[in-house]
């Protein structure tokens, strides 16, 4: 089946969907302008769908063409139709700038410059002007030495605006000038960040700087992997923790007319062989989303593991990532100030951060709660306190006997049982 008839087929199946869409151009729309989401490449209006784009370039109403016949446009056509420039035999380069100005959803880029990124693990005086913002699209997803990563999209923030640099291959000839330009732009940053890049992007680029026997830029370089992070804060109620999913769950950011990830393999394969412009265009614009998202997504991210009590954060996961970096304070806010009811293995590791910072009355209060509902964990804990911290034998007795009648075959119950009775029958001195 050709590219174009995978992309009537899902086209037929998505136009129920899309009917009730907004399409207003406010922020949250894909189609909003400068002063909200930011707008489409200028290469194709994003009105025009892309199915209409294939048909057009295909040069009939079914999009079943062979590409076999058609002429190769040159670097240079391509480039025109890219709004790029050729930079190389087979590489074109797309400079953009995007006013921070913009938004991307219901966030606006700007945010990113008052984002508290220390709750993320960056250094406090971290500047984003030190962020580099990376995704490719490849030629498969196996990685390895047999993936080409046949296009690269990498931002950062250079004063009021995202400046935005696409790397396209139209051939195989021109990935070593393609990794010598991206080095260029990824050893001076300071950060890298991704959407799971750490698993796939990164390895991918090592591989291929190393066939080519070119140094690599990637290492010491610190990385911010965002769907890790994601993952931890927000995934446990998701059915998928895709970029889009996160997009639309966190920046109410939802993409019109995109081209489908699955397809951008056979669609460069196709280009490669003659195939028209005019899908690489859609996978440009499609990989540009995927960065400007990443610089939206870290704004995001760094207020649910900032502000206690964020309504996407799911508080135990958070407070985790917190004592792991040794702010068992922030942890504590985070569960105490739950935007929802904490479970039974929130409350338990919510008591063990107070009575680790020696707020034993906290971890009382919660102890206590937790045996009325009857919890196991809660009432050893409990009896612990009393029979090591306080003494009192006699409490810790009757709790060893309540834990022996929620869990009667249980062997270390009976046996807490029956020293702290051994104990209690002793002489007093």
């Amino acid at each position: 089946m050709t590219l174009a008839q995978r992309l009537a087929l899902l086209q037929g199946k998505n136009n129920n969907a899309r009917e009730g869409q907004d399409r207003t151009g406010k922020p949250g729309s894909d189609l909003a302008g400068d002063s909200s989401t930011p707008a489409s490449l200028p290469f194709e209006p994003a009105a025009v769908s892309l199915m209409e784009r294939l048909k057009r370039l295909h040069g009939s109403s079914d999009g079943s063409r062979n590409t076999s016949g058609r002429t190769k446009l040159s670097d240079i056509e391509v480039a025109r139709h890219l709004r790029g420039d050729v930079i190389a035999p087979c590489l074109i380069q797309v400079i953009q700038a995007i006013p921070l100005a913009s938004w991307h959803g219901r966030v606006a880029f700007s945010e990113l410059a008052c984002s508290p990124l220390a709750a993320l693990g960056l250094q406090d005086d971290a500047s984003i002007g030190g962020l580099l913002f990376l995704d490719t699209e490849t030629t498969g997803l196996a990685g390895g030495t047999g993936t080409l990563p046949f296009m690269v999209c990498l931002a950062r923030i250079q004063g009021e605006e995202i400046q935005l640099g696409q790397w396209i291959l139209t051939g195989f000839a021109g990935e070593a000038a393609l990794l010598e330009t991206v080095f260029t732009w990824i050893k001076p940053s300071a950060h890298l960040v991704s959407y799971n890049g750490k698993s796939f992007d990164v390895p991918l680029l090592i591989t291929r700087y190393r066939l080519v026997r070119q140094t690599h830029p990637f290492a010491d370089k610190p990385h911010i992997d965002l769907l890790h992070l994601t993952r931890r804060a927000c995934g446990h109620g998701w059915d998928d923790c895709r970029l889009q999913t996160a997009e639309q769950r966190l920046l109410g950011f939802r993409r019109e007319d995109d081209f489908p990830s699955h397809l951008i393999p056979q669609a460069w394969s196709e280009f490669v062989r003659g195939g028209a412009v005019q899908p690489l265009a859609a996978i440009a614009e499609h990989n540009r989303r995927d960065v400007l998202s990443l610089v939206a997504l870290l704004a995001m991210l760094a207020r649910i593991y900032a502000e206690p009590g964020h309504e996407a954060a799911h508080a135990l996961k958070v407070a985790e990532v917190h004592v792991r970096r040794g702010h068992a304070q922030h942890a504590i806010e985070h569960l105490t100030n739950s935007a929802g009811d904490l479970d039974e293995a929130a409350l338990l590791f919510l008591a063990k951060l107070h009575r680790n910072q020696r707020q034993d009355a906290q971890a009382l209060a919660i102890w206590h709660q937790l045996r009325q509902n009857n919890c196991v964990a809660g009432i050893e804990a409990l009896a612990k306190y009393h029979e090591h911290v306080t003494r009192d034998l006699g409490v810790a007795l009757g709790l060893a006997e309540k834990l022996l009648s929620l869990e009667p075959a249980s062997d270390l119950h009976a046996k807490r049982r029956d020293r702290l009775r051994q104990r209690l029958a002793r002489p007093k001195a």
